[in-house]
Parts: C-alpha cells; sequence; structure tokens
C-alpha cells in the first residue's frame, strides 16, 4: 500500500507496551464498532508482534490537531481563570499521584486540573476475572464546584472537531467511572456533575485558535453504554483467540478505516496482489458490517464464493438488506473475479440525461476541521466530445470564512455566468437549436459540502445578491427527473458515481474512489484519462484531498507538494469525471443505433431560468405549490428508479410478481363496466412477493421497458388483483381489467409479444391522488385571497 501523506513521519512508539483498556478503547468501540480494532488494542506490544501485527505508530494528524487545540485551550483558560489550572510540570505529560490525590481532597487551590492521573486499585467493571486490566487514564480536563455542601466534579473533553459525537460522550462517560472509583479508594465526600462537557472547536472559530464552545450533555445514557461494553462486549472480544496460527477477530474493512493504524494490516486481505477470488468479501464495494457477518455464517468468506452464490437473496437467514443488494453483490464479485468490467442488471437509470450541450464539471474538497472548503473546481464541456473548453479552479489556502466565500463566488459566478448565456441563446433561437445543460458531481459528498457552504455565507452580500440564480440551480431537495414549477426547470445534478454502480459492476473495492473506478475504465480501453495522482494524494477509500494534504497546505508545512500539484490533482479529477460521462454518452447512443433499450432515461429540457417564480420574494401560497409538486415528483422518481431494475431484482425485494404464464382469459360478469379477467401460473420464486390481493395502483406488463418506465402508459395497463382465495401459494393468481383497457392496442400488442410465454409481469405504479387535488384548492385559495 502507498504511503498516506504526512503521517509517515515517525514519532517513536506512541503504544503501551502494556495491554489493558484505557479511555481510547472506548472512544474506538463507539466510534467504529470493530471488533479486530479493540481486540488489538488491548493487546501488548509483546502479544501484537508475536503474530505479527504492526500498527501504524507514525504521526497520526487527528491525534495531533487534538493535542495543540487542547494545548491552547488550557494555556488560554490559565491565563483567563488566573492560573487556577493545576497542570503538569513542563517536563511531564501528566499529573503525579500526589498532585492528583491533592486535587482531589481539596489539597489544592485550583478550579481545573489537567492530565488527572487516575488508576482505581479497585475493579469497577469486575473484570479482573477475565485477566483484562484498566491503564492509566488521563482525562483531559477535570472542574471541581466547591461552593455547595460536597464538591462537585465535572468530566470536560476538549476535542478539535466541530461536533460532539456519540463516541466524544462515551470517552467522557468512561472518564466519569473512573474517577468514580478513584474518589471512592481515596473515602472522598464527593458527588459527579450529572451532566458531561465537550469543549469543541468553536462554531465560528478556527482550528488553530484557542476558541472553544460548550457541549453539555446528560451522562446517564452513555454511562449505560459504557457499563453494558465493559460488562458484556469487551469480555466476548477479549475471549477471541489472535495468535500466529488463528484470528478469530471480526473485522470489515470500509472508509472509517482510513485513519487506523491496523488498516495496512487487514488491507493484506484485499489487496491487488492478492488472488481475486481469494480475496476477504470486504473486497465488495457496498458491502456492510451487518451483510458481511450473514455471508461468514452462510460460509460465504472470498470473493469467489460470492461470485458463485447464485439465489443468495433467498438463502435462509438472509436480512432484507442483503437481499435487496444480492444480485448487485453477485455481480460486483463476478466482475472483480474476472478483472473485467461488466453491465449489471439494472438496465436503466434515471439519474443522468441521454446527452446534454453543455456540462458542467464541479470538484469540491473540505476540511472537516476548519469546515471550509480547501478546493473547488469547475470545467464546463461544451457538445461534450471530452475537450475542455474552459476551467477555473481555486485552491483555499487558509481556513478563513472569508476566503471559502471569495472561492465559492468566484467559481460559482463563473457558473452562473456561463448559464445565463445559455438561459439568453434559448430564449432568441427556435425550439430545435436551444441547448441542454447539466452539472456533474462525482461523489454525493462535494455537492453537499457545497451547498452547506453556500448556506454559511447567507450574510454575505454577494451571496444574497446572487442568491435567487444559486437557488434555482441547486432546487431545495435533489429531486429528479427536474421538478417543473410554471413552466421553469430546476437544474440538479448527477452524481456519476451513482449512475456507474446502477450500470456497472466494476473490478474495484471502493468505488468512491475515482482513482480506482476510472483507473478500472481505462485498462479495459473504455475511457482516454484515468486519475492517476501522485503517491501523496492517494488516499484508500476516496480521491478527495486527503486531510494530511489539506492541513498540510494550510500550516504551511508542505513540502513535497505545492499549491500547483493540488491545482493539477483537481483538473485531473475533473478530466477523469468528464470522460467517464463521455463514455456514458457513448454506451447510450449504441444501444439506440442497435435496438437496444437506452441506459439513461432523465429527459432534459433546453435550460431556462425561473422567469415568474421569485424564491426569496415567493407567497406562502407560491411555496406550498411548489412544495406539494416537489413531493409528488419525489415519489415519482422513487417508483421509477424500483422500475428501472432488473426483474429478478424486483422480484426479489418482493416488489414484483415475474415470470408469469397465462392460463386463461375470460369475462367478468356483473354490473358495472364490462372487465376481463386473466389467470395466471406463478413460478415458485415469485411466490412471496409483497404484492397481495386487494392492493391498489398494480400494472400489468410484459417487462418492456418502454411500458414500464413510461408512465403515460400505466393508465393502460392497470389491473386489479381479486380473488383472496387464490393466492400466489397456490401456484395462480387473477386479474381484472376493463375490457376497453384489454382491447386497446397497447395492451394487444404485449399479448402478441407475449404468445404465452412466462413473460408477464404485476409492479406498482406512482399514483398521487391528493397531488392534483392539493394544487387546484391552493390555486383557489391564491385566487380567492387576490393573490
Amino acid at each position: 500500500m502507498p504511503q498516506r501523506g504526512h503521517r509517515k513521519k515517525r514519532i517513536g512508539q506512541s503504544m503501551s507496551s502494556a495491554g489493558g483498556i484505557s479511555a481510547s478503547t472506548i472512544k474506538s468501540w463507539f466510534q467504529y464498532r470493530c471488533e479486530r480494532k479493540t481486540r488489538y488494542e488491548i493487546m501488548s506490544d509483546s502479544e501484537l508482534a508475536a503474530v505479527p501485527i504492526t500498527p501504524d505508530v507514525r504521526e497520526q494528524l487527528w491525534a495531533d490537531l487534538g493535542i495543540d487545540f487542547e494545548n491552547r485551550v488550557v494555556d488560554a483558560l490559565s491565563d483567563t481563570a488566573q492560573q487556577s489550572v493545576l497542570r503538569p510540570g513542563k517536563s511531564d505529560k501528566f499529573l503525579s499521584e500526589n498532585l492528583t490525590i491533592a486535587f482531589l481532597k481539596g489539597l489544592r487551590p485550583e478550579k481545573f486540573a489537567t492530565q488527572l492521573n487516575l488508576r482505581p486499585k479497585s475493579d469497577p467493571f469486575e473484570l479482573l476475572d477475565t485477566g483484562l486490566e484498566l491503564r492509566r487514564t488521563f482525562p483531559d480536563l477535570v472542574r471541581v464546584d466547591r461552593s455547595k455542601e460536597v464538591p462537585v466534579f465535572t468530566v470536560i473533553d476538549i476535542k478539535a472537531t466541530r461536533h460532539a459525537t456519540a463516541f466524544h460522550k462515551a470517552q467522557v462517560a468512561y472518564y466519569v467511572r473512573i474517577l468514580e472509583a478513584a474518589i471512592s479508594e481515596l473515602d472522598i465526600s464527593a458527588e459527579m456533575d450529572k451532566e458531561g462537557e465537550v469543549w469543541r472547536i468553536a462554531d465560528n472559530g478556527s482550528a488553530e485558535g484557542a476558541e472553544y464552545q460548550t457541549d453539555r450533555f446528560n451522562l446517564s445514557p452513555y454511562l449505560r453504554m459504557v457499563d453494558d461494553f465493559l460488562a458484556n462486549t469487551i469480555k466476548s472480544i477479549f475471549a477471541k483467540r489472535v495468535n500466529a496460527a488463528e484470528d478469530q477477530t471480526f473485522f470489515h474493512i470500509y472508509f472509517k478505516c482510513e485513519q487506523c493504524k491496523f488498516l495496512e494490516h487487514c488491507q493484506r486481505k484485499i489487496a491487488p496482489s492478492v488472488n481475486p477470488g481469494l480475496r476477504d468479501v470486504s473486497a465488495i464495494p457496498g458491502m456492510s458490517h451487518d451483510a458481511k457477518r450473514t455471508l461468514l455464517d452462510l460460509g460465504i468468506d472470498n470473493v469467489r464464493k460470492l461470485s458463485t452464490a447464485d439465489g443468495l437473496a433467498k438463502f435462509h437467514g438472509v436480512g432484507w438488506s442483503l437481499q435487496r443488494r444480492a444480485t448487485s453483490f453477485l455481480e460486483r464479485a463476478r466482475a472483480q473475479l474476472n478483472s473485467e468490467v461488466k453491465r449489471t442488471s439494472q438496465e436503466h437509470t434515471y439519474l443522468m440525461p441521454p446527452r446534454v450541450d453543455v456540462a458542467f464539471f464541479l470538484s469540491v474538497d473540505h476540511d472537516p476541521v476548519d469546515d471550509t472548503i480547501a478546493a473547488i473546481g469547475l470545467s464546463i464541456v461544451r457538445n461534450v466530445k471530452g475537450n475542455e473548453d474552459d476551467r477555473e479552479i481555486v485552491v483555499i489556502e487558509d481556513g478563513k470564512r472569508r476566503s471559502e466565500v471569495d472561492g465559492i463566488v468566484s467559481v460559482l459566478g463563473h457558473l452562473i455566468a456561463e448559464m445565463t448565456k445559455i438561459d439568453t441563446h434559448n430564449k432568441e433561437v427556435a425550439t430545435e437549436d436551444r441547448l441542454t445543460a447539466h452539472i456533474f458531481f462525482y461523489e454525493n459528498a462535494e455537492a453537499t459540502n457545497l451547498h452547506k457552504a453556500v448556506a454559511r455565507h447567507l450574510e454575505d452580500p454577494r451571496i444574497r445578491t446572487g442568491l435567487i440564480n444559486i437557488v434555482r440551480l441547486f432546487p431545495p431537495e435533489d429531486v429528479v427527473p427536474e421538478p417543473e414549477f410554471r413552466g421553469a426547470h430546476h437544474l440538479p445534478a448527477t452524481i456519476v458515481r451513482n449512475v456507474l454502480e446502477q450500470l456497472y459492476a466494476l473490478p474495484v473495492s471502493v468505488a468512491y474512489d475515482l482513482r480506482q473506478t476510472s483507473n478500472a475504465l481505462f485498462a479495459s480501453g473504455l475511457i482516454a484519462h484515468a486519475y492517476k495522482p501522485k503517491e501523496e494524494f492517494e488516499r484508500p477509500f476516496s480521491s478527495l484531498l486527503a486531510l494530511d494534504v489539506v492541513r498540510a497546505l494550510r500550516e504551511g508545512k508542505l513540502k513535497s507538494i505545492s499549491k500547483a500539484d493540488i491545482e493539477l490533482d483537481v483538473a485531473s479529477r475533473l478530466q477523469a469525471t468528464a470522460a467517464m460521462v463521455d463514455w456514458l454518452f457513448q454506451e447510450d447512443e449504441k444501444c439506440a443505433q442497435t435496438g437496444q433499450p437506452r441506459l439513461l432515461r432523465l429527459i432534459k429540457k433546453p435550460f431556462a431560468f425561473h422567469e415568474s417564480f421569485d424564491p426569496l420574494n415567493a407567497e406562502d401560497l407560491d411555496i406550498l405549490q411548489a412544495l406539494e409538486l416537489l413531493q409528488n415528483r419525489a415519489g415519482m422518481l422513487e417508483t421509477l428508479i424500483n422500475l428501472a431494475q432488473h426483474s429478478d431484482t424486483r422480484r426479489d425485494r418482493g416488489q414484483c410478481i415475474a415470470g408469469l404464464s397465462i392460463l386463461s382469459i375470460g369475462d367478468v360478469s356483473g354490473k358495472g363496466r364490462p372487465r376481463k379477467r386473466l389467470t395466471f401460473k406463478v413460478p415458485t420464486e415469485s411466490q412471496d412477493s409483497d404484492i397481495r390481493p386487494g392492493d391498489f395502483d398494480l400494472i400489468l406488463h410484459d417487462d418492456n421497458p418502454d411500458v414500464r418506465l413510461d408512465p403515460s402508459c400505466w393508465e393502460q395497463c392497470k389491473v386489479d388483483y381479486w380473488e383472496p382465495s387464490q393466492s400466489t401459494h397456490s401456484g395462480t393468481l387473477t386479474v381484472s381489467m376493463p375490457r376497453d383497457i384489454f382491447e386497446d392496442e397497447l395492451f394487444q400488442e404485449m399479448l402478441r409479444r407475449a404468445e404465452h410465454k412466462p413473460v408477464w409481469h404485476i409492479d406498482r405504479r406512482f399514483f398521487d391522488v391528493n397531488c392534483e387535488r392539493a394544487a387546484n384548492f391552493i390555486r383557489n385559495l391564491a385566487e380567492a385571497s387576490g393573490l
């Protein structure tokens, strides 16, 4: 595995030679829930070396950031509190036991103490019979209030983060339990504060400063979490054997593992050098902890076994989540096994249009410490032939909010100016000469971080002035197909990774990683440019700028890389994304030319800004109508995405009764609209469907995508599933439909195509009975009030 940026700098042996439980063990468990990581962390250095397991003891950036921030906060606290913080000596890392006891007993005048030295001699968690031990514990900060009848101690953890998470709070709860035991052993009459505190980077503060924000929280639920973990979970983890001959610990490799010191050890199981068939199932993109546990229970522990697990969705003990993704896991396993790009069973996607005249590619890198954008890039490609016409990349070298908004205004201003040109062009030319336009990101996180960044700067006059255009570009919800309001269309973005995952199984272990996906396509001769980063930019789970690079840039520590290198890296990512989009357009066009169903089904209309809807000055009734329509379109989208999937996938999820063959067709006697009755034979694999007699909004079709994916056809193939006594478990089912629909050309054409073959399918359509009524009601309200 390549070196991970600046974390390669060694700082010496950072682990204690002795094993046992520490506050970091608690934090780690509730952050990662990784059995292997926890088991390794409670082993001694000698035990690890005997396996052998060699942890990465190089500089960990997050740890350094935390220590530096903590020191600055304590320094500032000492200054403002008139030296009322008890601190270790300059040459010491923590307080001595004597100073710790003196502070707890009230023999010291300070209100705060940092790095108390706590190691109870008793066993507060009843661990002695297991062989586990408690390591020394050093809380960041403890405050004492001696104004009450008995002193009250409050435990404070100082974190270089923007958000106090559950695992931070669990660590505070562990400190509380250890402090309680120490106070009890010293026979001190005192109380623990019922609330804990996390001091984190202030919302408007800087990671390089000392300004902090206090998050107080109720300790009770976190104390219960810690108590349960130490009473039950840790004992079962400790019981797992780890030695040179075997390792019984459960592990799963995914994006959270990036900062783990044992990552390189675990990655040996999925490394490119390992035979693809023998790789651990963690190598399959999208695999979750629960899915892997289920597969292991089924005896499926490598890629080869998974690739041959046909019918996995029907295996006993397979939960809903794995059942839903079983088909895609099998396809991805086969792609890895054969080192080839394979089409998935999903024949279509509604997440991307079949062509656009102007494509805008955006790249957004985020610094989670400063909570600002680190780099933002824009590439404009006209006629989408892979030739870039225009580009702008802004690297934001400091974490100041002013610098961030300057970068956003520059790049988005460029984008909006181009969109304005397209809007003007489309108003002046004939319909056939109007241009379509679309925005593309590679990762979901990029779009999310850009939206949040814009929201952070609503007070900036440049953002306020251009807000209407930004809202026009980025609607309040990510809804596709485009929501229409008063004849105008929003311009949502496509996340390219999502389209690739729907349509193709790639021989990669991380689909989030543009490096892996683009190089897999490049190696297969499918795209002209792949993202091949310099070693310092390479990450195992993403292609966005690593925290190491961002922090080194902002702290002036860059040595082997420069600002120009970052700009080249962003440009390469934009180019690789554009190459993949161009390839997807070409593949869709090939399907159309050969008479196959098209891959890309998002309908794009020529771009136009809103004319009559001003989001800044909208009336309440306007907003209600827009929201009602957005909700309707979101429901339609969900239905279309489900129907776009292969019939086997829909069937395995219980959303479709597939592979029906006609047994008989007859008339339905009775009053009312004449109807036809159709009885079908149901194959065994379709007899567990969630569709039941009496369900509404069902359509009967021959799985032709031009029927099932065209909402205008649904009325011509809707049916009622009736005769509850004839359930799917009897092997037959009966539906009825109006005779005029049965005799309509659409249904008769399906009958001619079918010729009694087992090709009939029943699916749910989307039908919103309330949308039109609500819209009419809102319009009536507007007219009545004179709006």
